[in-house]
């Protein structure tokens, strides 16, 4: 994004004179209205504008006559159609567009994973990054013409869920976006492609969600469940992961009543339990989504679309899906937290894709520093001596507080003998950072990185399944594809 320095903007001086007689013109001459009160040329997001302040302390209860799209209008077509918009925000003012109008890339390249775990890149707006935690993206419906980019906008969400943690099941009529070749080798279970294989997946989740039902129970405080995964997590031993169900041409499986239902269903209910659903699919109609489950699928993404009425199903809303349609590949919009935002989605190359299949192992339930403090830890006789670290990592010692008190509730630290003695790695906690006792070669000492998808063995990941009961395989690594591209 361009930053416009005082220079920059005396040199649009002169066409901000023209600019302000102009709107003088058509507010007092052509419409009999009053003049602005005074004008700023600022810039904003890169751009330059002018702007025309007016004083509503003169215009009485004249407002709307100056609140109006046609004024807009009429101001934009005296000064050769350049953009002019209505704010109120802070007072009735007119903004001119004096500079050249921006326009997003055709391209921008995945940058990496972010360091924060559950937190989603996706993409950029002509104001910069657009990022979605996943406890706001919740479930998904993405809408987009052929050619337009869904594979690849899937394929962002999929490696990002893989990178996190998640386990993971696919489903694919087509086994495009979701190769068996590669993907059976990472979920949690095969990509299905038949209404059976779907059939089975679902009831699988089912059983998962009814299991960490017994979980929340179980762990209940004076009889209260923990209200969410996040909170479940936050006083467990054992964290249970994120799932991510995601079904590309989800209209062709939608079609099957059984199916759609058991779908329905766990959109109801699934969030509270770490399940995320994202529906994908060509074309949208009303009637593949029913009321009943519209609200549940929260956040939308529409890519180019072959109609605005696609658009417009996909993202509840008929301007912006007018605006979709026809768009490059990759251009879209993204509607969560109840805003719309238009953005062009970052792109997977396929150097990436075999590049990851190689190299990145899904985040294990230590982050990577944490896995440093329990290194340390281990090399001081296993005492987690707060100050102690404090000064050989050099992080904030309330921070390290906080997770020391969280582990002592999960039982990963045991208490002191006595209230001045430091807490004490639990074996639990050693075999989660998989630092065995006595194991000193390797240290992960003076990592200050906070990198939430640290490379750490997939075998914690497995293990943490293991213990928690959860009944799929550990997965290894696609190998054929990965020597392929080598």
């Amino acid at each position: 994004m361009n930053v416009h320095t005082i220079e920059d903007l005396q040199k649009y001086l002169p066409v901000a004179q023209i600019a302000k007689t102009t709107v003088r013109q058509v507010l007092v001459n052509e419409l009999k209205l009053q003049a602005p009160s005074r004008y700023l040329l600022v810039s904003r997001n890169g751009m330059v504008w002018l702007l025309a302040v007016m004083n509503p302390l003169t215009l009485g209860g004249q407002i709307k006559k100056y609140h109006s799209d046609e004024v807009a209008h009429q101001i934009s077509t005296a000064f050769a159609g350049k953009p002019v918009f209505i704010a109120n925000q802070t007072g009735l003012r007119y903004g001119v567009l004096l500079s050249a109008k921006p326009k997003l890339p055709k391209l921008i390249p995945f940058p990496d994973f972010a360091e924060k775990r559950d937190l989603f890149r996706l993409g950029c707006t002509l104001q910069g990054e657009i990022t979605l935690h996943a406890d706001e993206m919740r479930n998904v419906l993405i809408g987009a013409a052929q050619g337009s980019g869904k594979s690849n906008l899937l394929s962002l969400l999929v490696y990002q869920m893989r990178a996190f943690g998640w386990d993971l099941y696919l489903a694919d009529p087509q086994l495009h976006t979701f190769s068996p070749d590669i993907w059976n080798n990472l979920a949690a279970h095969p990509v299905a492609s038949k209404e059976e294989e779907v059939l089975t997946i679902l009831e699988r989740l089912q059983a998962e969600i009814k299991r960490r039902i017994g979980l929340f129970h179980t762990i209940a405080n004076g009889g209260i469940p923990p209200r969410d995964l996040a909170a479940y997590n936050a006083i467990s031993s054992v964290p249970l992961p994120r799932i991510g169900f995601l079904i590309d041409e989800a209209n062709s499986f939608l079609e099957n009543r059984e199916i759609f239902d058991k779908v329905a269903d766990l959109l109801r209910q699934g969030r509270k339990w770490g399940l995320h659903i994202i529906l994908a699919g060509h074309e949208w109609h009303k009637k593949e989504i029913p009321a009943k489950v519209r609200d549940m699928l929260q956040t939308r993404l529409a890519l180019s679309t072959s109609d605005h009425n696609a658009g417009g199903v996909v993202l509840g809303n008929a301007r912006w899906g007018r605006w979709v349609q026809d768009q490059p590949s990759g251009r879209g919009v993204l509607k969560a937290r109840g805003k719309f935002k238009a953005m062009q989605f970052y792109l997977i190359s396929d150097e990436q894709q075999v590049e990851w299949h190689s190299t990145v192992e899904p985040a294990g339930i230590l982050r990577k520093d944490e896995i440093a403090y329990v290194s340390f830890a281990m090399r001081n006789g296993g005492e987690f001596k707060i100050s102690a670290l404090v000064k050989e990592f050099g992080h904030s010692e309330w921070g390290i507080r906080k997770l020391a008190k969280s582990w002592e509730q999960r039982g990963w630290l045991v208490p002191g003998k006595s209230a001045s003695a430091s807490r004490i790695l639990s074996q639990t906690l050693i075999e989660l950072a998989e630092l065995p006792q006595g194991n000193e070669a390797k240290t992960l000492a003076r990592s200050h990185g906070s990198d939430a998808l640290g490379r750490v063995s997939h075998s914690s990941h497995d293990r943490s399944h293991a213990q928690s009961g959860v009944s799929h395989t550990p997965r290894t690594l696609a190998r054929p594809l990965a020597q392929a591209s080598q």
